[in-house]
């Protein structure tokens, strides 16, 4: 009885990779899932032409406001050509994969941007335990990745949905293997629309045209007068943002992300690649009073020990105006033009001025 129960399920395994360990699964995966979402942009980032320039990719969220199209501008002046895979809702655990993925032998790129809120190790969410990395990240994992990624939660219902995804696929799968069985011709069609325009789409895209100029907040009363395009929705998100406390310093934050930024680095450890950090202009308005910096924090330890280049905190401040935001958090077209062009112009200046950079 033992020998046919592991018999079986050494077929079922068998079948599972058979079926979803390929690129063709992963290929027509619905392209507005979080994990079809991501392979597009990696997608993307790996097809990109490699030119006589030198490489930068960024990292990031849907905060990171580096419009490629815009930074590639200044290629002539800054010698640099411009890649992303900022991927709304993904983290520094995800970072570490996705670089994995578009650069496996670490030799592709002269620099990649991390971008951050803030240099302080300051967070309301516990992200070691963010379950929503692992829809992101289930294309990627490889049974390799089991105890690293397994064990990088906390909690162990997260510890079996992360195990769940780098040994049964189909089991992540499962409901959107069941959505495209009952629309395979729309899936397909979708899916090879996607591989063949998501380039064009992404590259050219245009932002929120809208901006919040003209609000205010008056900081003592905790009231926020908007502009009347926003809807009813999007004020109570835009008052929550601004209104709230800052988010307090996390000694569980702090380990999170000294655990993936480190891992990051050191899978680049002897590799020409440099690591610019940067801060994120943090909003339409900023509130009168902010918490000091921690000088011991956990980006400014590496910058420190000389791991990474840590550009000027206030560098951006300028752009923290509400006629460059479309929303509290994220940068409108205008917005995303400016920061974009002075992005570029300083990561032209720091490869420049690095020794032995080509």
């Amino acid at each position: 009885m033992p020998v046919r129960l592991g018999l079986a399920l050494l077929l079922f395994f068998a079948l599972d990779a058979l079926a979803f360990r390929t690129g063709w699964y992963v290929s027509i995966l619905e392209p507005n899932s979080t994990a079809g979402f991501l392979e597009t942009y990696l997608n993307i980032e790996k097809q990109r032409p490699i030119g006589r320039y030198r490489q930068v990719l960024a990292v990031g969220d849907s905060r990171m406001g580096l419009k490629t199209r815009v930074a590639d501008l200044l290629t002539a002046e800054t010698g640099c050509s411009f890649g992303t895979i900022s991927v709304p809702g993904t983290t520094p655990r995800c970072w570490y994969y996705m670089l994995r993925e578009v650069d496996p032998n670490c030799d592709r790129y002269t620099a990649i941007l991390v971008p951050l809120d803030s240099y302080d190790d300051r967070s309301w969410e516990n992200q070691a335990d963010r379950e929503l990395d692992i829809n992101y990240l289930t294309p990627l994992l490889r049974v390799s990745d089991l105890p690293g990624f397994v064990f990088s939660y906390p909690s162990w219902s997260n510890r079996a949905h992360a195990a769940e995804a780098v040994l049964l696929k189909g089991l992540s799968y499962q409901h959107d293997f069941q959505a495209f069985l009952e629309h395979p011709r729309t899936r397909l069609q979708f899916a090879r629309l996607q591989e063949e325009h998501a380039r064009e789409w992404y590259y050219n895209a245009v932002w929120e045209r809208h901006s919040l100029a003209g609000m205010s907040v008056d900081w003592n009363a905790k009231t926020v007068a908007l502009p009347a395009w926003l809807a009813p929705a999007k004020r109570q998100e835009v008052e929550h943002v601004l209104l709230d406390d800052p988010p307090p310093y996390s000694a569980d934050f702090a380990r999170y992300r000294r655990h993936w930024l480190r891992a990051i680095l050191d899978r680049y450890r002897g590799s020409r690649t440099r690591f610019i950090y940067l801060r994120l202009p943090r909003g339409p308005v900023v509130r009168p009073e902010t918490p000091p910096p921690d000088p011991a924090s956990t980006v400014r330890e590496f910058a420190a020990a000389g791991r990474i280049v840590l550009l000027p905190e206030h560098m951006f401040d300028s752009l923290e105006r509400p006629e460059l935001f479309g929303d509290a958090l994220h940068l409108n077209e205008e917005g995303g033009y400016q920061f974009s062009m002075m992005l570029a112009g300083e990561v032209g200046r720091v490869l420049a001025s690095a020794p032995g950079d080509r």
